[in-house]
């Protein structure tokens, strides 16, 4: 496994649940954060939780020059990036009927647009570096056809499709593409799905059963820390048993 001192890691949406996570156990493990969002304050109060060196970016991911923004600053403060964490995400639970045009664009533009400008932006620098490595988060909505989240559900497919697609073009340049599939987890966005979704019929025994934002967080890590000829490409994480 590799170790994390002082390499640089830029995590999106990285205010509040899985992105704050990701943020911590990376700084616990020596790296630099560049921690992103749309809310300045609420990323000060993650940055000053964290033991090490950082830099908070406000920013909205859906813009491209916004991307180009934290990539500038990122590199200015700290020099090389070394993995990007495309984290940030928005969903709506409503019916295809109720959820509106501006929810769609809304939803497709945090999700899969903004790691699209991230491919586009960081990967350029990436194989003049000569290695990186960009990690996004997906969710296992896109196993089951859980209802009133389908537009949520269909931008983490298009998510995984193009980030598999990419990680193809380029892992001969020494660049890895990954994505994280969590099950339920203990996160507000989590929280507003489950409250009329299908997960007590899916699976009764286990409707209550979340990750916790931390334990997600250490996968990422784990998939980070791998030797420079190890990828994992494609990751599910789910909770193994019910929590009591």
């Amino acid at each position: 496994m590799i170790s994390l001192k002082d390499k640089t890691v830029v995590v999106t949406g990285a205010s509040m649940g899985i992105g704050a996570a990701i943020a911590q156990e990376f700084s616990s493990d020596g790296a630099n954060v560049v921690l992103t969002a749309r809310k300045e304050s609420r990323l000060k109060v993650v940055a000053k939780s964290l033991g090490g060196k950082s830099l908070c970016v406000k920013a909205d991911v859906s813009k491209r020059a916004d991307i180009k923004r934290i990539i500038s600053a990122a590199r200015k403060k700290f020099g090389e990036i070394d993995f990007w964490i495309n984290n940030a995400g928005v969903g709506v639970h409503k019916s295809i009927l109720e959820t509106s045009e501006k929810e769609y664009d809304v939803i497709m533009d945090t999700n899969v647009r903004a790691v699209f400008y991230s491919f586009q932006e960081l990967l350029p620098l990436l194989k003049k570096q000569g290695h990186g490595h960009i990690i996004s988060i997906s969710s296992s909505v896109t196993r089951v056809g859980i209802p009133n989240v389908a537009v949520y559900s269909a931008s983490k497919g298009a998510l995984n499709l193009l980030s598999e697609s990419v990680a193809n073009e380029v892992r001969n340049d020494g660049i890895k593409i990954s994505i994280l599939s969590p099950a339920s987890t203990e996160t507000g966005l989590m929280r507003n799905f489950s409250k009329q979704s299908r997960l007590k019929e899916l699976s009764p025994s286990r409707a209550a059963v979340k990750l916790t934002p931390k334990e997600v967080a250490e996968a990422v890590v784990f998939m980070a820390k791998q030797d420079s000829n190890a990828w994992t490409s494609m990751a599910d994480i789910r909770p193994l048993a019910v929590r009591r």
